[in-house]
This record gives C-alpha cells, structure tokens and sequence, in this order.
C-alpha cells in the first residue's frame, strides 16, 4: 500500500503550521463555549492517540517478529558514558520501545500545555494541538511500516536516526544526505532468529 508521500512534506507540514495558525485567530477565544468545546476536542484528541498508540503497539505484538537486533546506542549527554552502549534487542521489544517513548512525548506534551494554558491562559495551542499529536502519529515510523506497510528500508530501517526538525528544509535545498549518512548508528539484524 505504502504512505501518502504528501504527509512527510516539508511543504505540507508548514502550509499545515500557517492554515493552522490563520485558523486560530479568527476563532474567538473569549467565548467561554468556544473555550470549553477548544479543551474537549484538544484533550479528546490525546485520548485517541494514545490509544491508536496502543492499539498499533497490539499489532506489533500480534506480528511478534522476533529477529534479534543489535545496535549501539548512543551515549546521553551528561551521563559520564565514553563509549556508547550496545543493546541486543529483537525488532518486536525495539518497535513497541519506540511507541512507549511516543507515548511518553505526548503526555509531557499534554502537561507542557495543560499548564500553559490553565497558569498562563495561553488559548491558541489547543487548536494546533489537537490536530498535530494524531498527524505525528500516523507519520511516525512504527505507523509507516505498520499500519501503511513501507518497507523497514532506508530511513525505516532500524534502529531510527533521530529525525532532525530541520532536515526536511535543508534536504529541499540538498544538504540532507550527508547529515543522515553521519548520523546512522551501526546495527546488525540476525535474520536466522526471525519467527517461523
């Protein structure tokens, strides 16, 4: 099946930013059925990612693709480390690890404007907030292999360079590929242990 390439677009996720953005002014915010409908929807939408998280970390487990992966992590900043750790994982206990720290992100996310918007009556967040969570997780990559079936290749392969948020606009003027190829840790997949 594969993705709709339009979704990792750097033209489509700013075009998304600027609609989104426009969108929110003209919305008023004063209105207290307005506001209350705004906290609906923002914290309905968070119940639904973490539940789509949940239901695709079942499908992970269902497949239960025991290929052993091993790759060397890299070493945290202010940790002491000097050589980075390897970690000897199977693809299943990797790919579930991934959705657990998405799931992490988006409830530090919730707290980050929860406050925000109860302590510092910032309004505007909500909107874009309720519609980005769901568009990060359909594009993250457990969702592009599992849910809209792309190949584990290329920067689907595992383990997963971290995404820098700028790469999309350096690699629309070609400097991408030298920062990825950089940035790839070293990884072994032993096919021999993969589930019959």
């Amino acid at each position: 099946m594969g993705s709709p390439g339009f979704l990792s677009n750097p033209l489509f996720n700013m075009g998304f930013l600027l609609v989104s953005m426009q969108l929110a002014k003209k919305i008023d915010w004063e209105d207290p059925n307005v506001l209350n409908m705004a906290r609906i929807g923002y914290y309905s939408a968070q119940v639904l990612v973490v539940g789509l998280a949940y239901g695709l970390m079942t499908l992970i487990k269902k497949k239960n693709d025991t290929t052993v992966l091993t790759y060397n992590a890299p070493t945290k900043p202010m940790s002491g480390a000097t050589a980075p750790e390897t970690i000897t994982t199977t693809v299943k206990d990797y790919d579930i690890d991934q959705l657990k720290q998405f799931i992490q992100s988006t409830m530090t996310s919730v707290l980050i404007i929860s406050v925000m918007h109860f302590q510092f009556k910032f309004t505007q967040p909500l909107l874009m907030q309720s519609i980005l969570p769901i568009k990060n997780l359909i594009t993250h990559k457990e969702a592009l292999i599992h849910l809209w079936g792309d190949a584990p290749e290329g920067p689907l392969a595992r383990p997963f360079v971290a995404d820098n948020p700028l790469s999309g606009l350096t690699s629309m003027f070609g400097g991408g590929a030298a920062t990825e190829a950089t940035a790839t840790p070293a990884a072994t997949v032993d096919n021999h242990a993969h589930k019959d």
